[in-house]
């Protein structure tokens, strides 16, 4: 496999990826006017996720489009609980009647006990997210996220980028880059390498597969 790739600067992620296509970008955060404060919603931590009670699906998953929807509940990716817990929108306690709830650093602790990379995948996600797209989770390693155009309706619009997060330094097969690139074409998505080095900074870049001709 060739790989066609592109540097894309950290702001905005997306650039002109040729001179006859369209410019599409990721730029920084817009500023928004200020918001009625709610009361956090109240999740419940069990081993890889949160459990929020469907009664808060307006506040969750409507608003921010944040978690899946069950038939009595909400249940939260940690990358998900981490940043809402980090914007004060979450509360998160072992179960619904303790007293005590995670701070941020002890709820980190406790998914890094199941993913030692969660703390580079919430990087790329709050980045994302910080920038006003819409993430939702993409289909298990290599594919981390799915990204939306911003005002896109859930279950409407479909995404229109696959997030695949590489970290510096760290091995990653190129089997598995052939297999997700191929993946983003049949589905006709725009494939983006994440890669995060050391100090947590994040450069994008477009990825596409190319067939030379003889």
């Amino acid at each position: 496999m060739n790989e066609n790739e592109e540097k894309i600067s950290a702001d905005p992620l997306i650039e002109k990826v040729d001179e006859n296509e369209e410019k599409n970008s990721i730029e920084p955060p817009e500023e928004k006017e200020d918001e009625i404060e709610e009361e956090p919603s109240i999740g419940v931590f069990s081993e890889k996720n949160i459990f929020v009670n469907i009664e808060e699906a307006d506040k969750i998953y409507h608003k921010g489009y944040y978690g899946q929807l069950e038939e009595d509940k909400i249940i939260l990716a940690p990358v998900e609980a981490l940043l809402l817990l980090r914007r004060e929108k979450l509360i998160v306690k072992r179960n619904q009647e303790d007293t005590e709830a995670f701070s941020f650093e002890d709820l980190l602790k406790e998914f890094l006990k199941y993913d030692s990379d969660i703390w580079v995948k919430y990087l790329v996600y709050r980045d994302l997210r910080g920038r006003g797209y819409m993430v939702r989770i993409g289909y298990g390693d290599p594919v981390h996220y799915r990204v939306y155009p911003r005002g896109a309706t859930i279950g409407e619009d479909t995404s229109k980028y696959l997030i695949c997060i590489l970290i510096e330094g760290k091995t990653f097969n190129l089997e598995d880059l052939d297999k997700v690139t191929k993946l983003s074409k049949s589905v006709r998505k725009k494939l983006v390498l994440a890669v995060v080095d050391g100090l947590g900074e994040i450069t994008y870049y477009i990825a596409s597969q190319v067939s030379l001709k003889k």
